[in-house]
């Protein structure tokens, strides 16, 4: 009887540590897949941490299960349902995890930072940029010819221009932010307007994005509220001083100038007149977005090198880790591969090899320009 009610007591022991370890590998995978939505085409280092801990997690929980399922079929007489699962279930979420780890990674590094012109907005460390609906009020300006083009093609160039004319718009509030920080830190009125007229022109390369979706389509579209933009603040930490260059070397120097050269390089190609003025446009304005970056930049350090330089340093630094933005957003691949990429060239559109070329370029520019101004010597500002 000893041994029995012995046998009785491992088996129950196994049964709870397979139920225990089977059942937290079975959550953590939803949970991890809930996290990589939510970091879907905005990925931050602490939640690609936080997502590699979890997939650890699971593959560990995955092992102990099939350990302990093990352990039940062999205290048992007969098979228990339980251990049999977790014989089954185990190995598949423990290799699963890893798996899934990887291919969110790949998801995160083959498109999800979808290019578009315009300063990104961040709030809490995410980029974001409004949702669409159905309208037409920020519909604003002459719209492309479609003729010629089969449905796929028009309907890629709908996506594409609609992608734009979202983080366009999501520029806007990102100037707001910047000219309330240079008022805070007692930035002069020429940096002040700059920055305002930037925010201004964002709206009307807003409009004219619209527009262009709206030729290749046929329908308006519009943006839905951004509430968020209510609970981030201006999620800022530190000296603003130092924060303020460091964003303005990534977003500004290079990201800006950036999406000049890839609109410049869009408008030489593209035989649509409609579109190639909208791309010559924005290739001018984001090119003087980018130099009030550079004007910010020198400001900065005439005011407090020795902070702003360290930050500078810094963000000179990270400037090769910056995820370049793809000609296309991962949610958007499927559809831009449908169509002629003939008839995409014609409307001023580039293959993603041409992005990186030009993403190449431009970082090369950056680095040797901002490595200059840091070792001349700077006079103090007034």
């Amino acid at each position: 009887m000893d041994a029995d009610a012995d046998n009785h007591e491992r088996l129950a022991l196994h049964l709870a540590a397979t139920r225990r370890w089977l059942w937290t590998a079975l959550v953590i995978g939803p949970v991890n897949v809930g996290l990589w939505l939510y970091l879907l085409g905005e990925p931050s280092g602490w939640g690609l941490l936080l997502m590699t801990a979890l997939a650890g997690l699971q593959t560990v929980a995955g092992v102990l299960a099939l350990i302990a399922g093990i352990r039940a079929i062999r205290a048992a007489t007969s098979a228990p349902g339980v251990g049999v699962a977790a014989v089954i279930l185990g190995p598949i979420v423990a290799l699963g995890a890893p798996v899934a780890w990887l291919l969110g990674l790949l998801t995160f590094g083959l498109g999800a930072t979808g290019g578009a012109w315009g300063r990104p907005l961040r709030i809490r460390g995410r980029q974001r940029h409004p949702s669409l609906r159905a309208g037409s009020d920020w519909t604003q300006g002459a719209r492309p010819s479609p003729a010629g083009l089969d449905e796929p093609t028009r309907a890629a160039l709908e996506a594409l221009w609609l992608h734009d004319a979202q983080k366009e718009h999501a520029s806007v509030p990102a100037f707001a932010r910047i000219s309330w920080l240079l008022a805070a830190v007692g930035a002069p009125a020429d940096l002040l307007a700059w920055s305002h007229r930037a925010a201004l022109e964002e709206i009307e390369h807003t409009r004219r994005c619209f527009a262009l979706a709206a030729g290749y389509a046929g329908r308006s579209h519009s943006v839905e509220p951004m509430p968020e933009l209510l609970l981030g603040g201006l999620d800022l930490t530190g000296d603003p001083r130092a924060a303020l260059a460091a964003e303005s070397l990534a977003d500004g120097c290079q990201l800006e100038y950036f999406n000049a050269d890839v609109a410049a390089a869009c408008a030489e190609v593209c035989e649509e007149p409609v579109t190639r003025a909208v791309l010559a446009q924005i290739a001018a304005e984001e090119r003087s977005h980018a130099e009030f970056s550079w004007a910010l930049v020198t400001w900065l350090l005439q005011r407090d090198r020795p902070h702003v330089e360290a930050a500078l340093r810094d963000a000179l630094a990270a400037l090769a880790r910056y995820p370049r933005p793809t000609a296309v957003s991962a949610d958007k691949r499927a559809r831009v591969e449908r169509a002629d990429p003939q008839a995409l060239r014609r409307h001023g559109r580039l293959p993603d090899a041409r992005w990186a070329e030009i993403w190449d370029a431009r970082l090369l520019a950056t680095t040797a320009r901002i490595a200059a101004l840091l070792a001349a010597p700077v006079r103090l500002a007034a």
